[in-house]
């Protein structure tokens, strides 16, 4: 595929302009999570209907999707460090929005996981080249900010996912709830295409072969440090996120209406609140000691642990749902300030690969082993536990996932400031 130079003919924009593409990049980010969240919210329907195993369902949201996810990143990520970044977002989102509404006419299991697979192709395109285009908008001095408001899409879209899931999953069935969520990002995708410019480039300033990005990225060792604690924290995340309505409906007895209502309100409002809290905090913090970008990471991995494990513990839905709300705080808290060390650290003809890069080592050990290990783990705790088994599998994987990712964080914050000082003076 030829690379495709930005426009030169590119119309004038007004100084706000940067926010409105920010606005829409929130927006792709929130139809990404949206499309991708609902399976949450109808496994046990979907369970039901084919049969399934909790360890099948487990690869149905994790391996299914994840692994094409995170594989098929890295050479959309290379093309958009060439191309045209909006064009490859664009197309990104009418393809898993398309597979999300296909869907909903699987007739097997096999069919269902292979179109989430198509779900996963697409979603591939949103995130390595909306950072891209989100470092090019902001400066090093904002660009955690920027990017925690991207991130607010995230918590968006989950809760839209569960309140849509929800709602139409009890009163339509998981079949006709794909539908009716997939279809809308067609219209997204044509915004995408029509209004959002690709901005200017430096002149002269090639894409550097894949080896090239890894031995660089590899050489800064507080890099992989944060990559591989990231993997760890994500694996909490994805685990809880995927599992924690279908606990919900076992082990507390609330219905699809009563969890995607609950989920997709605490979700929205405290992840958000986290984003915008991490991407500030670190922006003020990091101005005097730019460790603080990998402290506060660590402070949210650390926090996660009492909450999750009250949460899986207690009898009290009511107190149990009191302990989920700071869990989805300090989920957020964390992703404004990882993201911007991990532009602040790629040279700007990298950064969506470096992104795609990270999504590949994260999104394989999180969001594909995680899931799958969560139900492995139920299925084997079953016979002993019966419905408590998944909330026992919850606790393991998720609790020291989280406690071995604040380690590697107060890890990385020890090179961190050489590591960046260093990628600045490159580029």
């Amino acid at each position: 595929m030829a690379a495709v130079p930005p426009s030169a003919a590119a119309p004038a924009r007004s100084p706000r302009y940067p926010h409105y593409v920010l606005a829409v990049l929130v927006s792709v980010n929130m139809f990404n999570f949206i499309d991708r969240q609902i399976v949450a919210i109808l496994l046990q329907q979907i369970k039901q209907e084919f049969s399934a195993t909790d360890a099948q369902l487990g690869l149905l949201t994790g391996f299914a999707f994840i692994l094409v996810h995170a594989l098929i990143g890295v050479p959309i990520a290379r093309y958009a460090d060439r191309g045209s970044r909006q064009t490859v977002i664009a197309i990104g989102v009418a393809v898993w929005s398309a597979m999300t509404a296909f869907s909903g006419a699987a007739r097997s299991f096999v069919q269902l996981v292979l179109l989430r697979v198509g779900v996963g192709i697409g979603e591939a395109a949103g995130t390595p080249p909306s950072h891209s285009l989100i470092s090019d908008y902001f400066p090093p001095d904002r660009r955690a900010r920027a990017l925690s408001v991207q991130a607010i899409g995230l918590y968006g879209g989950i809760m839209f996912g569960y309140l849509a899931a929800g709602w139409l999953g009890q009163l339509l069935g998981w079949r006709a709830t794909m539908v009716v969520v997939g279809l809308p990002g067609l219209l997204l995708a044509l915004l995408v295409w029509r209004t959002v410019d690709e901005p200017p480039r430096p002149a002269g300033d090639p894409v550097p072969p894949v080896r090239e990005v890894i031995s660089y990225l590899a050489a800064r060792q507080s890099f992989v440090i944060l990559l591989l604690a990231a993997a760890l924290h994500a694996c909490a995340g994805y685990g809880l996120a995927q599992w924690s309505p279908t606990f919900l409906v076992r082990v507390h007895g609330l219905s699809y209406a009563e969890v995607g209502a609950t989920l997709g309100l605490l979700s929205g409002a405290m992840g958000a609140a986290g984003a915008i809290s991490g991407g500030w905090l670190a922006d003020r913090l990091g101005s005097r000691d730019r460790r603080w970008y990998a402290w506060i990471a660590a402070i949210a991995a650390f926090a996660n642990v009492p909450f999750v494990a009250l949460f899986l513990l207690l009898d009290s839905t009511a107190l149990a749902l009191a302990c989920y709300a700071p869990h989805i705080f300090t989920a957020g808290l964390y992703t404004g300030p990882l993201y911007a060390m991990n532009q602040g650290l790629a040279k700007p003809r990298m950064r969506a690969t470096a992104v795609a890069l990270h999504l590949l080592v994260v999104g394989i050990v999180g969001g594909g082993v995680s899931p799958w290990l969560v139900g492995h783990l139920s299925d084997a705790f079953a016979a002993e536990q019966g419905s408590a088994a998944l909330g026992s599998a919850l606790l393991i994987v998720v609790c020291a996932s989280s406690a071995l990712a604040g380690l590697g964080y107060l890890a990385a914050s020890r090179r961190l400031r050489e590591d960046l000082s260093s990628a600045e003076a490159i580029s």
